[in-house]
């Protein structure tokens, strides 16, 4: 299957980013068969990093959690790719939490090394490389209208693009494609409102639909949830910035953000004029399952949810805080204990009488879906084929009283329903 190779790198930086590949991302089963659970609904992923890598991402390979062939036999109607752009190494303190060093040596080098040379002053390298990895979105989508592709990538730039994801067509497959930029880490905190627009805008006309302010560690715009108190919210121009993206009609992504940047960006989206803007958790877990500075609290997920939105649960192992050896069944449930703990923390009744207050309805279900993190550097239980699976394992889980935990048609919103409504109702 031909493949434009114009953004992947070639040569012995080629083969460094292949191998940086296949170390970093791991999984206990692949190519699982779709579950029959899972027939007839809508799956939806709202995060994946496989663009991030020097791979055809269309291509087979024996690494890795998504291709081309186990995209198009997982069932998933919709996935998001996203762009990490500067990624320094991690280092553990004698508490074991995890601390980034923002001025250590930068893990992306391996991925984009002729770039070190080439790109001038650090902020313009990270700049230069959002860049590049939306032109490798755009060569992907190119390539799947090939005949042999195995399947044909739509692109979501438009709300109505989700709208024609669920509708039947003839002819091969097709999965929506949505590019989401982890960071914009070349902005600094005192930038004018001008340069923030000026930088959104560029990485909008690129093709970026849905962005985050920070990623592993703090930056320009914000405070991060891993190497802050969780006190360091939004800078000056981070609030110029989640502004920006509420009115350009872009899905405002809180991963990876401290618990004050969520409470103040979901401040500003339920403050604006013309009512109140969703903006969603992509991946993540839970602290009350797995007390990581990665997870979200309960007052975390409120927060989201406040606002019309949703968390994306997240299905790697520093998320869920199983043991490496653990039996591949114990992991699924404790994908599922982490669904069960979102719907506890979204059910609580005083929780409850708030959003009914404020939208006159009140749905838990709703505030639910998949972020999975396939290749984001980690370790998982599965690729993309055990989506499905995950769906299955949902399926079969039960309430205290032996009914359903997630009956057909709530299960039906989190594989992907809730994903469709809320990403139309961010983009409209």
């Amino acid at each position: 299957m031909p493949q434009d190779r114009r953004s992947l790198p070639r040569g012995l930086p080629g083969a460094i980013a292949r191998i940086a590949e296949r170390v970093s991302n791991r999984c206990e089963k692949r190519d699982l068969p779709f579950h029959e659970a899972a027939k007839g609904l809508f799956l939806a992923d709202l995060h994946a990093d496989t663009l991030l890598w020097g791979i055809e991402p269309l291509s087979p390979r024996s690494g890795g959690h998504v291709d081309g062939p186990r995209l198009a036999a997982s069932g998933l109607g919709l996935q998001v790719f996203a762009a990490p752009t500067w990624t320094p190494l991690p280092f553990r303190k004698e508490d074991a939490r995890i601390v980034v060093n923002a001025r250590g040596f930068d893990q992306s080098h391996a991925l984009f090394p002729t770039e070190m040379f080439t790109a001038g002053r650090p902020h313009g390298l990270k700049r230069r490389r959002a860049l590049r990895i939306a032109r490798r979105f755009h060569e992907m989508i190119e390539a799947s209208e090939d005949r042999l592709a195995p399947f044909r990538a739509v692109p979501v730039l438009e709300p109505g693009d989700i709208d024609r994801l669920d509708l039947p067509a003839p002819g091969r497959r097709e999965v929506g494609v949505m590019l989401a930029l982890e960071g914009l880490h070349w902005v600094r905190a005192e930038a004018e409102r001008e340069k923030v627009e000026r930088a959104v805008t560029e990485l909008h006309a690129a093709g970026y639909r849905m962005m985050a302010p920070t990623h592993r560690f703090s930056n320009g715009l914000g405070g991060s949830n891993e190497d802050s108190d969780g006190r360091v919210g939004l800078s000056r121009a981070g609030r110029r910035f989640v502004k920006t993206c509420l009115k350009m009609r872009i899905v405002l992504d809180l991963a990876h953000a401290s618990p004050a940047l969520i409470r103040e960006a979901c401040g500003i989206a339920l403050s604006r004029e013309d009512g109140a803007r969703p903006v969603i958790v992509s991946h993540c877990g839970l602290r009350a399952v797995h007390p990581s500075s990665r997870n979200l609290s309960v007052g975390d997920v409120r927060a989201v949810a406040a606002t019309g939105g949703m968390i994306g649960i997240g299905f790697w192992d520093e998320a869920m805080g199983w043991a490496p050896k653990a039996p591949f069944a114990e992991k699924m449930a404790r994908i599922v204990e982490s669904f069960r703990a979102a719907l506890g923390i979204l059910s609580a009744e005083e929780f409850a009488e708030e959003m009914e207050g404020r939208y006159g309805r009140y749905d838990p279900y709703e505030h639910l879906g998949f972020g999975s993190d396939f290749d984001g550097a980690v370790t998982t239980a599965f690729d993309v084929t055990g989506v499905s699976h995950v769906v299955a394992a949902l399926a079969a889980a039960e309430d205290g009283a032996g009914a359903p935990l997630f009956p057909p048609e709530k299960l039906a919103l989190v594989a992907g329903g809730n994903a469709r409504r809320v990403l139309k109702a961010a983009m409209s």
